[in-house]
């Protein structure tokens, strides 16, 4: 699906936004694609660019000093797992404390303890979510938390209770749903206090709060600055604004601390979640202007509308807030159930496959060991979700003396730096298989756009420069397999209206994957791969 064109970046964490656009004909050097990214090398990391000025001459925190946390989670995501854990838990305990108390001491029919058991099942995991007692805001307390587990127990079991009593069925045993209600309860207690100290140390280490960073020192800014810093449900980094003559040193605490461009060539870049622009509606030239800047970011980008001018901030949570008073300009994240369902389908997936082709993979990486002298695996450095760069794993298919680091020169037939092994296991794509390894790591995923080499050309251009939605291709991790490659569009890229078309096909599956579809392209790709004779790998 991919060759072994690699590149070599300075640093792990740079980020290629700001980036020079025209087309450079000669391989550059290191220090040259460095200052060409504006990103520093890694003994130049703690030296940001150099920081501006106030209207009094006081120096603006440097962008060196904003701290970020690399590690993420979906908070999302979170949730709907452990949604998911409470109804399995919950269901299986009360329908063994109900089958125990009607068949095991009564003998009655199995149809009575069955809808019993699911009507406190539903009923339980119903206040649960009346009560949001998933919902684990920053700012709740383990006894406030726990409150609504206890509330939305005792109500449930209540309701519970109340029906039974109104209906009174034949098989009614009022002491088997009490007891079964106060196990359910003793359970939920159990979880929601190994949830909460998760949680809490998420928090802590700033991987679950919206990392987020504004263009635009305003009035806007600094009400939603405000209200966060009683909810705390966004980490709110940094302000950027082109008049920043005129913008002050920091609203509330948060800096304001550059430019448009010092933001584009910031190595933080790729770990921010959401860019919002918060310059009122009737300041359009502005708006336009930054959209311009930021548009083919893969960043999530939005931006304050009027309404949230009309709002008592005061009194509405941070969240409502944002659903009200923000509108998407790059379109909208999927949601925690998807989220959660891909992963998991990631890690059983690629655990199984890994543990069920063990031999197979002791096998390749032994003859590629005694087809050619070097190491069995190649890592080389690639962008991912949102920019961040990666190490790929591939078994080695090229010579090792001839790998392209920079990736100057893509596949091409009987290309002599394939050996006699890299030959086979290209053409069947078994190099491919360590990825497995990627996805059970979180790097990438069964299913998504292909991961590009770092600075990979076609012909004498970089790919990226060819296509303007080139970058709407990170807003996802990258996949094994994708929706262009059972498409057609596998291996090395030789024209524009071959970059072109991928990006279409790759931007297509972003806008409309589901986890359904991920299955079907998954087993497409197997067909795909034996019947093509024509791509070059």
């Amino acid at each position: 699906m991919s060759n072994d064109t690699k590149s070599q970046n300075p640093s792990h964490k740079l980020r290629r936004s700001g980036q020079d656009r025209r087309a450079t004909p000669r391989v550059e050097t290191l220090e040259e694609f460095s200052r060409r990214t504006g990103a520093p090398k890694p003994e130049q990391r703690s030296s940001d660019a150099k920081p501006h000025k106030t209207l009094k001459g006081r120096l603006r925190t440097p962008l060196s000093n904003i701290s970020f946390s690399e590690k993420t989670t979906s908070m999302s995501a979170l949730r709907s797992a452990y949604r998911a854990i409470d109804v399995l838990v919950v269901t299986t305990l009360i329908m063994v404390s109900i089958w125990t108390g009607y068949i095991g001491l009564n003998g009655k029919a199995i149809i009575a303890p069955i809808a019993a058991g699911l009507a406190g099942a539903i009923g339980f995991i119903f206040m649960l979510w009346i009560m949001q007692a998933h919902r684990f805001a920053p700012t709740d307390s383990y006894r406030a938390h726990m409150k609504k587990v206890v509330l939305s127990a005792c109500a449930a079991l209540g309701i519970w209770l109340g029906l039974a009593l109104f209906f009174k069925p034949e098989t009614f045993q009022p002491d088997s749903l009490a007891r079964a209600g106060f196990i359910a309860t003793a359970g939920l207690l159990f979880l929601h206090t190994l949830y909460y100290a998760h949680v809490q140390r998420l928090h802590k280490e700033g991987q679950l709060i919206p990392t987020i960073i504004m263009l635009g020192a305003t009035e806007a800014a600094r009400r939603l600055i405000e209200e966060n810093a009683k909810t705390r449900e966004l980490n709110i980094l940094a302000i950027f604004d082109e008049r920043l003559s005129r913008a002050p040193h920091n609203i509330h605490g948060v800096p304001v601390i550059g430019r448009i461009e010092d933001m584009l060539s910031w190595h933080a870049l790729p770990y921010i979640d959401r860019i919002v622009v918060t310059l009122p509606s009737k300041a359009e030239a502005r708006i336009e202007a930054f959209i311009a800047q930021i548009r083919l970011l893969p960043n999530r980008i939005a931006f304050v509308v009027d309404e949230f001018e009309t709002l008592d901030h005061v009194h509405q949570r941070l969240t409502q807030i944002a659903e009200i008073g923000m509108r998407d300009v790059n379109g909208k994240p999927k949601s925690g159930v998807h989220t959660m369902s891909k992963r998991l389908m990631d890690i059983v997936v690629s655990s199984t496959a890994l543990l069920l082709g063990s031999p197979v993979l002791l096998l390749i990486a032994l003859l590629i060991k005694k087809d050619s002298p070097g190491p069995v695996l190649f890592k080389q450095p690639r962008h991912g979700f949102n920019n961040r760069i990666f190490d790929v794993y591939k078994f080695r298919s090229m010579r090792n003396d001839a790998a392209d680091l920079k990736a100057a020169q893509q596949t091409v037939a009987g290309d002599a730096r394939i050996t006699k092994i890299g030959r086979f296991i290209r053409k069947t794509s078994i190099d491919e298989l360590p990825q497995l390894i990627n996805v059970l790591r979180g790097d990438m995923s069964l299913v998504g756009p292909r991961p590009h080499a770092i600075g990979m050309r076609t012909g004498d251009v970089e790919s990226y420069k060819l296509v303007e939605e080139y970058a709407h291709r990170h807003k996802v991790k990258p996949g094994m397999t994708g929706w262009a490659q059972i498409n057609g569009s596998r291996g090395p890229l030789h024209n524009a209206e071959d970059v072109a078309t991928r990006v279409r096909l790759d931007v297509e599956y972003i806008e409309n994957s589901n986890v359904l579809w991920d299955i079907i392209i998954c087993l497409k790709t197997l067909p795909c791969l034996l019947g093509d004779s024509e791509n070059i790998r």
